[in-house]
């Protein structure tokens, strides 16, 4: 009879694990439009921001549309996937008027990509395609 009452709890909070790591991200699931809102810091650094906190990790879904969008500012930006791109096109995208708009489309996983002011150094963020 122990050995199934241990079975049964273990199996309980295995299940709870599960439920805990797929909801954790805090971030709505497919949500359809991301805007990462792109902005000069005050080190002159583009400062990211999404939905009002951190834009460092996205999780974004096949189909989703994705801007990064600019304020407070009117340089030149890019968005540079370096080859790894999770959309069809050109890896690197540049913007004079402020928004940079690309539709995921993508294998599951992890793409790290740069964000930079005309002649800086880019910051590195990633999305994550997770469906």
């Amino acid at each position: 009879m122990k050995i199934l009452n241990t079975i049964a709890v273990a199996s309980a909070i295995a299940a709870l694990m599960l439920f805990a790591s797929t909801e954790s991200s805090g971030q709505e699931n497919c949500a359809g439009n991301h805007t990462i809102q792109v902005s000069p810091g005050t080190d002159g650094m583009p400062e990211l921001t999404y939905r009002g906190g951190s834009a460092e990790e996205i999780r974004v879904c096949n189909g989703d549309q994705v801007q990064w969008v600019l304020r407070g500012s009117d340089r030149e930006y890019f968005v540079d996937f370096m080859g790894n791109a999770p959309f069809s096109g050109a890896a690197k995208r540049g913007s004079s008027d402020g928004v940079v708009s690309v539709t995921i489309d993508a294998e599951l996983g992890s793409y790290d990509y740069g964000v930079n002011f005309a002649g800086d150094e880019p910051m590195d963020p990633r999305l994550i395609v997770h469906r």
